[in-house]
């Protein structure tokens, strides 16, 4: 089974939380969440966890304890972004949770303990839009596992739907999020039409930098030459994809908190470093870690020894847009002359091997 990760997209943003009760959060350029929920027992702990593109499990930012069937957050965001809300029973081993893009503004919560996943959310647009938006891949889907459509049915009708919503309200975060998945599937007119559908904040976002990367920024295709990187190793060292041009190449983008990086790198990449020993071959790991001494740690305890390089860019560098990468691990095999022979999205052990067996002509 291949295993793949695929980063969602979303916009880092500071916290700042405050204990103050006022009640025109939206004037005060904060938030307030308030949830009424059946059979919601007391002293649960309730934790608010921003999904973070650096951090693919979430970052937890506040916590609370219910109390009379209801639980509450107040503070402040720069930017809104996706979040999500879990209720924790320890005792009974059971955890609860919703997402919700969270703004500022009064947002309330209403529903059922049993069903939380499902508790309606009001004051907060840009959930009722995500709620639309991913309501037509479960359309899809359905209409899939009754067997009235077949996978290829299912892809082309979500993606057709999907991009009419997104191109009907473009200029929010949600929409801008969503669009960047689709960088390889529009036309170039496309993408710099939505781009211009932007307001100038979204413009200069991280995600609307991205967005403009993908329409104006060169990137490699199979059969084509590999575009060079210069990054820098552990140590500091100025590092070149150019320097090994003459080698069969295994470029790698990885990260910390991709669960399958760490496989192919404990599993598939040693065997591979030692079968082509004798080989003009090279493995290259591309971080796109954000911290370097997370980097380090999760390389150390992978134990990669081979070439292993970042800018510490995160997501959005320049040369993840320029080799298209959204999904991680990824992984590029050139060959000898430069020129890029596949691309393997995933890990699936053995596939990459295949490729390399027909580039030394193994027998």
């Amino acid at each position: 089974m291949k295993k793949i990760i695929i980063i969602a997209s979303v916009v880092l943003i500071s916290f700042s939380f405050s204990q103050d009760k006022k009640s025109n959060a939206k004037k005060n350029n904060s938030f307030t969440l308030t949830a009424n929920i059946e059979n919601l027992k007391d002293s649960l702990t309730v934790v608010l966890t921003r999904m973070d593109a650096q951090n693919f499990y979430g970052v937890n930012v506040d916590s609370t304890l219910s109390q009379n069937g209801s639980f509450k957050f107040q503070g402040k965001i720069n930017e809104p972004s996706e979040y999500q809300i879990i209720i924790i029973d320890y005792k009974a081993k059971v955890g609860k949770r919703i997402y919700l893009w969270l703004e500022n503004g009064d947002i309330s919560i209403n529903g059922n303990f049993d069903d939380f996943e499902n508790a309606k959310i009001n004051g907060s647009k840009l959930t009722e839009f995500y709620k639309k938006y991913i309501a037509i891949g479960e359309k899809y889907r359905n209409q899939m596992q009754d067997g009235k459509i077949d996978y290829n049915d299912y892809q082309k009708g979500t993606r057709k739907e999907n991009l009419e919503l997104l191109f009907e309200s473009p200029n929010n975060i949600v929409s801008l999020s969503n669009f960047l998945y689709f960088t390889d599937n529009v036309t170039k007119d496309s993408l710099q039409l939505f781009y211009a559908k932007l307001d100038d904040n979204l413009k200069i976002s991280k995600n609307g930098i991205a967005l403009k990367n993908s329409f104006e920024i060169e990137k490699i295709k199979v059969g084509g030459q590999f575009i060079d990187i210069n990054a820098k190793d552990l140590k500091g060292n100025t590092v070149k994809l150019s320097d090994f041009k003459g080698k069969v190449i295994i470029l790698d983008f990885w990260a910390y908190w991709c669960h399958y990086c760490h496989e192919q790198n404990q599993e598939e990449f040693p065997i591979l470093k030692e079968k082509y020993k004798n080989e003009d071959f090279v493995i290259i790991s591309y971080s796109v870690d954000v911290d370097h001494e997370t980097w380090k740690k999760s390389s150390e305890a992978d134990s990669i020894d081979w070439v292993n390089i970042s800018n510490l860019r995160g997501v959005k560098d320049k040369v993840v847009a320029q080799y298209g990468v959204q999904g991680y691990p990824t992984s590029f095999i050139i060959d000898k002359e430069g020129n890029l022979f596949k691309i393997n999205k995933g890990y699936e052990n053995g596939v990459i091997e295949t490729e390399l067996d027909k580039l030394f002509d193994t027998k």
